[in-house]
């Protein structure tokens, strides 16, 4: 009978033992699987989100807001800019093209942003290609056609051709709730409907920012205030060189350049730092997975020790009827390692699965998609604990090697 054979018929036999010792190897692989598919999941989702928008001008205000406002589609928007601050900015000698945005109306909570066909043609580095790609109809060529994202037009089931009335601001009117009459006069046709970009802007509707100005143009107050015709949410900035001119004109922007009460904000960099307190807690949980695989390994230890102490005759028979100590030896180890890997392989499952669990629920929570990818990562933080098995292993197996023949069988 083989080494395998042997060792499977003893994990058989201790089937509730060697079936904890497992479930104990899967959960600790299973948390630090996950944690490290979270940790770059959330990265590559943020390198996704930031994606063109390389620079925002914004109110004053927070500048974690305009970018949760106006990247995550996340909350509301920090306040409105005068359309001569557009105008002012597109004349900027570092800037290439100056990109209005408008939010504040939605659909069933999908948030309308109002831009120019501008937006659509925006890359995330020079000779990349175009960050959104129409799959069905084309861009938005005048006042209320909408572009839809892809996630939008998956919730909604919209097709080309639908319309759809806005909603003032992030919530929904209720049933028998009086309609806006300036919404309810201008619905908007859906012209297009884009590629999934894996990114917050897969939930965003795009339209014409006429339709905007239109919409909210009695709103205004005075001529220049920062609401209805004149009102501009956020300001996509594309420089002609990068990262020089980003960082030139966020430096100007704070110095009051384009008016007093306006910001500049690097997208990436307030994303990141939201990152950076979502890893402090990665971190420690990195620490506690450690820890768990080191406890699994002692699980592994004590198993094996209390399998080979209930089998020091079975072993010595073993020894009588031929078989070395490096036979015994090979089959204590078989045993534990058909226990680590098993263990391995449900850790590894379990911990993909978690992250997908996990993932989709910061995604609902923030709109930031978490890309969860295995990489080699994964297969060597398994190694890695059926190795620690082994080593665990190793001392229960010598000593099952050593047991003494004679005194084990001589009669009782």
């Amino acid at each position: 009978m083989g080494d395998l054979s042997i060792a499977w018929r003893q994990i058989s036999a201790r089937w509730i033992t060697h079936g904890l010792t497992i479930v104990a190897i899967g959960l600790a692989l299973a948390l630090a699987v996950a944690t490290t598919l979270l940790s770059r999941g959330v990265q590559a989702g943020i390198d996704r989100a930031a994606g063109p928008f390389g620079l925002l001008v914004g109110a004053k205000g927070s500048a974690q807001q305009l970018v949760l406002s106006t990247v995550l589609l996340q909350g509301a928007p920090v306040g409105n800019v005068a359309r001569a601050t557009l105008d002012r900015i597109a004349k900027h000698p570092g800037v290439a093209s100056a990109i209005p945005l408008a939010l504040g109306d939605s659909y069933r909570r999908l948030r309308i942003i109002g831009t120019t066909s501008d937006f659509l043609e925006t890359r995330t580095r020079p000779a990349a290609p175009t960050y959104f790609r129409i799959t069905q109809g084309r861009v938005f060529a005048k006042p209320f056609e909408a572009v839809l994202g892809s996630a939008v037009a998956l919730r909604t089931g919209f097709k080309l051709g639908d319309t759809f009335r806005a909603d003032h601001g992030d919530e929904p009117e209720l049933p028998g709730e009086e309609e806006d009459d300036a919404h309810g006069s201008h619905p908007y046709t859906v012209v297009g409907i884009l590629a999934g970009t894996r990114s917050p802007a897969d939930l965003g509707i795009y339209v014409a920012i006429e339709s905007y100005w239109e919409l909210h143009a009695d709103q205004r107050l005075t001529p220049g205030d920062p609401t209805g015709r004149d009102a501009v949410t956020a300001i996509l900035i594309v420089p002609r060189a990068f990262p020089a001119d980003v960082y030139r004109i966020q430096q100007q922007a704070l110095a009051g350049v384009f008016g007093p009460d306006v910001q500049a904000v690097v997208p990436y960099q307030e994303l990141a730092a939201l990152n950076r307190q979502v890893s402090q807690a990665q971190t420690v949980l990195s620490a506690v997975a450690v820890g768990a695989m080191v406890i699994a390994a002692t699980t592994i230890f004590l198993a094996m020790y209390g399998s080979v102490s209930d089998r020091r005759r079975d072993l010595a028979i073993l020894r009588a009827l031929g078989a070395s100590r490096q036979r015994i030896l090979a089959i204590v180890l078989v045993e534990c390692l058909v226990v680590s890997v098993l263990g391995a392989i449900f850790g590894v499952a379990g911990g993909i699965a978690g992250a997908l669990g996990v993932g989709s629920a910061i995604t609902d929570a923030s709109n930031v998609q978490v890309i969860v990818q295995p990489s080699l990562i994964e297969p060597a933080l398994a190694l890695s604990m059926v190795v620690l098995g082994l080593l665990a292993g190793l001392v229960p197996a010598t000593l099952g090697a050593r047991s003494d023949v004679a005194g084990q069988l001589a009669p009782i």
